[in-house]
């Protein structure tokens, strides 16, 4: 039996342990991977539903706080001045599309320094328009009076009716405008002894005068003078303050009766005889006259300077024409010498 045994082959005895693990093969990893999807869920519809119920204010009040104190359009390379591009440390401009850099900052000067500083420069561009258009104003109106004077002068030559009376009219040019000046000259007198009747030689004078001032816009402003001399029909209430006011008032009268605008006519006065034309010989008869002044509408910064009579010569002037002795005034000045007819 022993040997029986020994001749069949014993199977060895193999034992299975199965371990039960909870929830199977499957297990519960899903479940906190769809949590955290649902949870996104919430949160993304949470956002849509906040953004649908912010107004556009309070977005850019958002937006606002959120943002870097410093970060503006100046810093990010997206102004006008580097139009989307960045400085890099080498100081190349790259573009979004190049390879990463190190960037710097640019430095912002603010808009409000920028702003003020345009404005400045505004200014000062209008304050040289301004200055340049007042020069231009300044030299036509200065181109007019000239031609103005050139007209008188060549009229004078021109016309036997008032050739003779040459010596009797002088030109100035002021800062104030044209001076034109009427003067009794070697017994040829302007007015009437003692009176304001115009003379035939003062109207022809006037009249030529007139004439050309007629054509020009500048406003006219008239003067009369005297000596120091008494007159003859002088009385304690009509002095040398009325007469030269009334032949003033004369002058401004004839003009404006024969034609000139009474709204240019915008100055009419007598100054008797403060303002003498020879202070060396004070009842001179050059100093009883009628000053005619077209004045500029842009004052001009010039020296008045006299402008000679046409076709006069210092060899057919008077003595006391041709260069008077100056006379000292209070102050020990010495005026200056008269203008030379």
């Amino acid at each position: 039996m022993a040997d029986g045994l020994q001749g069949e082959a014993v199977k060895p005895l193999i034992l299975k342990k199965k371990i039960k693990v909870a929830a199977g093969a499957h297990g519960g990893a899903w479940k906190v991977a769809y949590a955290d999807f649902v949870t996104a869920m919430m949160a993304f519809f949470l956002l849509l539903w906040l953004l649908n119920a912010t107004t556009e204010e309070q977005m850019t009040g958002l937006s606002d706080y959120f943002a870097p104190p410093n970060a503006g359009a100046e810093d990010q390379g997206i102004g006008e001045a580097l139009a989307g591009m960045v400085a890099s440390a080498e100081g190349a401009m790259r573009s979004a599309s190049s390879p990463p850099s190190t960037t710097i900052v640019i430095p912002s000067y603010g808009s409000e320094a920028a702003g003020q500083e345009t404005g400045e420069q505004r200014e000062a561009i209008q304050e040289t328009e301004i200055n340049q258009g007042k020069a231009s104003e300044i030299q036509q109106e200065q181109e007019m009076l000239d031609d103005a004077l050139n007209k008188l002068k060549q009229s004078i030559q021109e016309d036997p009716l008032v050739r003779d009376l040459q010596d009797s009219i002088l030109f100035d040019v002021t800062e104030d405008g044209l001076l034109i000046q009427l003067l009794d000259y070697q017994k040829r007198e302007m007015f009437e002894p003692g009176t304001d009747i115009l003379t035939r030689r003062a109207i022809r004078l006037l009249a030529l005068i007139s004439g050309i001032s007629v054509e020009l816009p500048n406003n006219v402003a008239i003067t009369g003078h005297t000596d120091t001399g008494t007159q003859p029909n002088a009385t304690p209430d009509y002095t040398n303050w009325e007469l030269s006011g009334d032949r003033a008032a004369a002058s401004r009268r004839w003009m404006q009766e024969n034609g000139f605008p009474a709204g240019r006519l915008v100055r009419v006065e007598g100054k008797a005889d403060p303002e003498l034309l020879d202070p060396r010989n004070p009842q001179d008869e050059r100093n009883r006259r009628i000053s005619i002044l077209l004045l500029r509408d842009h004052p001009a910064d010039t020296t008045a300077t006299p402008v000679a009579n046409p076709a006069s010569s210092t060899a057919d002037a008077p003595d006391s024409m041709a260069g008077p002795a100056p006379a000292l005034d209070n102050s020990g000045a010495a005026p200056p010498p008269l203008p030379k007819f």
